[in-house]
């Protein structure tokens, strides 16, 4: 009871809770924002259900109906147990998601594998005109240096399609081989998962914003929108990028390649650590400089002009970001808790483990896409325009 008390206070003496109304209001009137992240979620998690049954069927791993005996319940299976400290390392282990989530809220929020592959797929077919729409917009933006850039996105775009073929590794290809050089078209994949994903969340936000300006639009016209407003936000995503390919992408690479191996040790501690840190840095950064997405998407500002714009707003609305920010992470820490809770007692690889893993974006999708609408709410009401 403390604890709903609790809540129900921070709710409703903050500040922003118009904002937080009003988001609430934007979902109701367009669920395509939280139905769009649970989908998406969702397919992701029944992708790794089928390779976990795939991998099951050839023997290398094994998926139960109850968790795994465990010791002080005796032998036989059971749906639930609790191991010591269990709670603990919940609470511990809840607050890096809930962290990357705020700054989700801020960049991307998004999981696309294994849609991306098919979004791949569109995009190389012209699907829609959605290659063409990105090519006009970049060629106006960058000129001739559109070239280059259209080039990478189609090499990204490749890779992802590849991606999923990696999964069913070709017989008589050596391990050494196979897990040397897989992560290098998982790490071009991924650069083609995060720009989908942007511009997902760029279609998303422009949902909110057409609602919060009272403007009503058709879904493919919205699209190729939100396609030109992802490519003024292109400079931003480059070195979102560039930092996460140093700090996390990289190295997780060239530490299966003998010459680097004394720089990036393959040493699982020490691996988990790097990427831990790293982890918190780009949330760090992403939250720090909140509002550049939004100058950009919804504005079209240049780089130098959206960062002006971020200080400015950052200082003259200081308290109410704070606020925006609380809220956002007293829910995905709740969230995330209950996540990785329910994972330990019904055990990750048991029945009731995987059904908690595809329905948890379900739970997840409301909430996130609730707080997304919000903060363009709350950013709209501050931006002055």
């Amino acid at each position: 009871m403390l604890a709903i008390a609790g809540y129900l206070l921070l709710m409703f003496s903050s500040p922003v809770k118009k904002s937080l109304l009003n988001g609430w209001r934007c979902i109701r009137r367009y669920p395509a924002i939280w139905v769009t992240l649970g989908w998406l979620g969702c397919a992701n998690a029944l992708f790794h259900l089928v390779v976990q049954l795939t991998f099951q069927w050839r023997g290398v791993s094994e998926l139960r109906w109850f968790r795994e005996s465990t010791e002080g319940i005796g032998d036989a299976p059971v749906f639930w147990y609790m191991p010591p400290g269990g709670v603990a390392k919940s609470v511990a282990g809840a607050w890096i998601p809930a962290l990357e989530s705020i700054a989700g809220l801020f960049n991307n929020a998004v999981t696309t594998f294994p849609i991306a592959v098919i979004a791949a797929i569109g995009f190389l077919l012209n699907r829609h005109g959605h290659f063409g729409t990105l090519r006009a917009a970049l060629r106006r933006r960058f000129g001739l240096w559109h070239w280059l850039m259209l080039g990478c996105v189609i090499l990204c775009a490749v890779a992802v399609v590849a991606k999923a073929f990696l999964y069913l590794k070709p017989p008589g290809l050596p391990d050494d081989a196979w897990f040397r050089w897989a992560p290098v078209v998982v790490l071009a994949a991924s650069l083609w998962e995060y720009l989908f994903g942007l511009a997902v969340q760029v279609y998303l936000i422009l949902h909110a914003f057409a609602w919060v300006r009272g403007i009503s639009f058709e879904p493919d016209a919205l699209q190729d929108v939100s396609i030109r407003r992802f490519v003024s936000g292109t400079k931003w995503a480059a070195i979102v990028l560039a930092i996460g390919l140093v700090l996390i992408e990289l190295p997780l690479v060239l530490k299966n390649f003998p010459a680097w191996q004394g720089l990036f040790p393959n040493d699982s501690a020490k691996v988990e650590s790097r990427l831990t840190w790293a982890r918190v840095a780009i949330a760090l950064v992403l939250i720090i400089f909140s509002s550049m997405q939004a100058w950009l998407a919804l504005h079209g500002e240049t780089l130098s002009r959206a960062l002006a714009a971020h200080w400015r707003f950052c200082r003259q609305h200081a308290t109410a970001l704070g606020w925006f920010i609380l809220i956002a992470g007293v829910h995905f820490w709740a969230i995330s808790f209950g996540r990785a809770v329910i994972l330990e007692g019904t055990g990750h690889e048991s029945a009731l483990g995987v059904l908690w893993t595809v329905a948890w974006p379900w739970i997840a999708g409301p909430i996130t896409g609730w707080l997304l609408a919000s903060w363009v709410c709350l950013f709209k009401a501050s931006d002055g325009r």
